[in-house]
């Protein structure tokens, strides 16, 4: 059983490692990650446009270059009370140009970001309001925003979709409640990066955006992981079962084997013995095991031997007391008759071989065997039907 610890211990830990590697595995493909700029996704195809295509007074945009960043640069007009400019990036197909793209399984969006002056800018997502919505004019697409700081150093900016509001201007002049911020995730239009009111006016600002990309979450492959991580150690527990019971039911086939050679003396012929104190004991021992009161004291009375020599003896003779030789015989006895009697319960074994408590002997059994009688009885019988 030594050999079998090792190997289940070895097995183990290697069936560990298995479940980290597919783990991390379904935790890696679980992390949505789609590039819209400067690499881009053939599912997710746009153009840029800017805003306003023509000077409006002093306010004007102009895009510098799309080739490895974004790079645009605005003008507000102070004499406006709302000037406005953004950079977007509309979705489109091959037939029409515009789409509506479902990003639910999505939870947000990352870009580098640097500007020049320090400015505030909005992130703006478009997308499609059946109340509101004309595709022809992208006037009417509902709008939801929420702000972010740059300056000129390069920095990292994540959107949550979640966290994305459409403002009162919006809700308002579409007849919407305030409290209605919500928008449809699943028809996108769009994303922009806009002037905030927080904005320098009468100034050239400058912006560069770059790595656009679409994040998230797919729980579906880190569910995959697991369920196919606990099917393992089930069918792994399973095999260790059925192993564990095929290695513990030979083991206790070889123990009751090598124990039979301690009910000899019952077979014993009536013959001189050279040494008749041992013969006498053994044979004594053998034959009388099964009597329930039997003792030291009694024993030493019915030989004729002081107890001292009666435990000598079999300490030489076996190297166990009289107590432990005593026990040893009715366990064994025990043993062969749980495996040659399928009808027999427990607690009449117990009798029969000399233990007026059944609790006392299941105690005693599963120290010598390692089991119960019980499912000694059970192993027997397992696997004579295998």
């Amino acid at each position: 059983m030594l050999k079998f610890y090792r190997n289940t211990s070895l097995l183990s830990l290697a069936l560990l490692l298995l479940t980290a590697l597919i783990i991390y595995a379904g935790a890696v493909q679980s992390n949505l990650s789609v590039s819209l700029f400067p690499a881009r996704d053939p599912a997710f195809l746009w153009r840029s446009s800017t805003e306003p295509t023509v000077p409006d007074g002093k306010t004007a945009t102009t895009l510098l270059s799309d080739v490895g960043n974004i790079d645009f640069q605005y003008f507000l007009d102070p004499e406006k009370d709302y000037p406005y400019t953004h950079y977007s990036m509309y979705f489109i197909d091959s037939v029409q140009p515009y789409k509506l793209v479902d990003l639910t399984r999505f939870s947000g969006v990352s870009f580098k970001v640097i500007c020049d002056p320090k400015n505030v800018l909005l992130f703006v997502l478009f997308s499609f309001d059946e109340k509101v919505t004309n595709v022809n004019k992208p006037v009417t697409r509902r709008v939801s925003s929420t702000a972010f700081t740059c300056d000129n150093k390069w920095d990292t900016v994540t959107v949550s979709f979640d966290h994305l509001d459409t403002p009162h201007w919006w809700l308002g002049r579409n007849g919407y409640d305030f409290s209605d911020r919500g928008y449809q995730l699943n028809k996108t239009m769009g994303f922009a990066w806009v002037n905030s009111l927080q904005s320098p006016l009468n100034t050239m600002s400058h912006v560069k955006v770059t790595d656009v990309t679409l994040v998230g979450r797919d729980f579906r492959f880190l569910y995959i992981a697991i369920a196919l991580t606990l099917a393992l150690w089930i069918l792994f527990v399973i095999w260790i079962f059925r192993r564990y019971v095929t290695m513990l039911t030979i083991q206790l086939k070889d123990k009751v084997k090598q124990d039979q050679p301690l009910m000899a003396y019952k077979k014993l012929s009536i013959e001189p013995q050279k040494d008749k104190e041992k013969s006498s004991v053994l044979r004594f021992m053998a034959t009388e095991y099964a009597k329930a009161d039997l003792s030291l004291e009694s024993a030493a009375t019915q030989l004729g031997i002081n107890r001292t020599k009666i435990n000598d003896i079999l300490k030489d003779e076996l190297g166990l007391t009289f107590t432990a030789y005593l026990n040893k015989l009715r366990l064994t006895e025990a043993a062969r008759l749980l495996s040659e009697n399928e009808d027999v319960n427990v607690s009449e074994i117990a009798y029969l071989v000399g233990y007026n408590n059944p609790s006392y002997f299941n105690k005693l059994f599963k120290i010598e065997y390692d089991c119960t009688p019980k499912t000694f009885k059970a192993l027997y019988k397992h696997k004579d039907a295998d």
